[in-house]
């Protein structure tokens, strides 16, 4: 399932977004579990920033990576059967420092 970096931390800017996409994280985790016994693979990509039409001209375009470099990415996740994974690599530790900010804080940065 492809869910975004944005699901990992209720925004200002975008949190339907971002709660869609963490439903979606969660959803993907249930579902795991329950096909668990199925050997059935279910894995959560959480994509940061792709360079589409979508984002051209947003904040984070430096950290932004071309759509076919996110599909290889994924695609080698799917084989070493990889239940989350960020695509890139680097979002993981980006997202890991962000949920540590206390929300009082949070919630004052603009980003």
């Amino acid at each position: 399932m492809l869910g975004s970096v944005a699901g990992d931390r209720g925004r200002g800017r975008n949190y339907v977004y971002g709660a869609a996409k963490g439903a979606l994280a969660i959803f993907a985790q249930g579902l795991r579990g329950r096909l668990a016994k199925s050997n059935v693979h279910v894995m959560t990509v959480k994509l940061g920033t792709v360079d589409t039409r979508m984002t051209w001209g947003r904040e984070g375009a430096l950290l932004a990576i071309p759509p076919a470099r996110a599909a290889d990415l994924t695609y080698a996740a799917y084989r070493k059967t990889r239940e989350v994974v960020y695509v890139p690599w680097f979002w993981r530790f980006i997202m890991a420092v962000i949920r540590l900010i206390p929300e009082r804080h949070f919630k004052r940065v603009k980003f």
